[in-house]
């Protein structure tokens, strides 16, 4: 008796993969630009080969039963599969489109010479880079890639540790000179109790701001003092634009490239790390 699975196409893994990714049944038709009917049925026909209920559904969202979500992993490693065998047939050079999450601050790396050199290698990928303090969820936010600072929480993701950034107190030029009790302070968040701790002597905190450029940017405009990780204050530090206050390192934040594993073979990824964890180097 022939088994219901073997009549799976690939379009029910990529419909799937869509319905999962969106979160309604109606988007991923719209998407895939198929009548809704036609989504519910196909929805309906994957249900009955698999033999389980993947999706819960409701009148305005699909949500994966747990069943769903051990086959919508394994829908993604299909697809990825898919895509390599395409390239590797063809032959054709890489192409698509990677999705990119960063923090604001690596921003400035990943959206300047990160760009340059990976589209020199890759001229046929086009990126697509949201910058972002908070961290994202990868599959929500059909995210390729996330790069994070910190430490990170347990999860099904594959994370590449890039590198652990020094982060030291840097001065605007003028302040050179000036003892330290007498320059203001321009602070992250958190940096506060950091600074009260690892440099007692400092002055008084004259403005918080929740992004560490905009403190990089500050201190170049001769604003005071404050933290910065070394890929912010050496290239300014080399400028004569800052300078160092601290003999050590009053802290250090490892830079994670996180991705899913279905993304794991994906060559344009990977270059796409390499060449972010070159331009780290290159900087710190």
């Amino acid at each position: 008796m022939d088994d219901p699975f073997d009549d799976l196409r690939l379009r029910d893994f990529l419909f799937f993969d869509r319905v999962a990714t969106l979160g309604t049944i109606t988007a991923a038709a719209r998407e895939l630009g198929v009548p809704k009917p036609t989504a519910s049925r196909w929805l309906q026909s994957l249900e009955q080969s698999v033999g389980q209920p993947l999706v819960h559904r409701t009148t305005r969202s699909a949500t994966l039963t747990e069943r769903g979500k051990a086959f919508h992993a394994a829908a993604q490693q299909v697809l990825a599969a898919a895509r390599d065998a395409r390239s590797a047939a063809t032959g054709d050079e890489p192409s698509g489109t990677l999705r990119i999450s960063a923090p604001v601050p690596l921003g400035r790396l990943v959206g300047g010479r990160v760009i340059a050199a990976f589209l020199r290698e890759m001229p046929k990928v086009r990126l697509e880079i949201a910058l972002d303090n908070a961290r994202v969820d990868l599959v929500a936010g059909r995210f390729d890639l996330a790069i994070r600072g910190g430490v990170l929480p347990e999860s099904g993701l594959i994370a590449r540790k890039l590198m652990v950034v020094p982060m030291w107190i840097y001065a605007s030029a003028c302040y050179a000179t000036t003892p330290p009790g007498k320059i203001p302070v321009i602070g992250a968040v958190g940096d506060e109790r950091l600074l009260r701790r690892m440099w007692p002597e400092g002055g008084e905190m004259a403005a918080v701001v929740d992004d560490r450029s905009a403190v990089a940017d500050a201190l170049v405009w001769g604003a005071g003092a404050g933290v910065l990780p070394a890929f912010l204050g050496e290239p300014a530090r080399a400028e004569g634009q800052l300078v160092r206050l601290s003999e050590q390192p009053v802290n250090a934040v490892q830079v994670h490239a996180v991705y899913l594993p279905t993304m794991r073979t994906d060559v344009r990824l990977r270059a796409l790390i390499d060449h972010i964890e070159a331009g780290l180097t290159e900087v710190v």
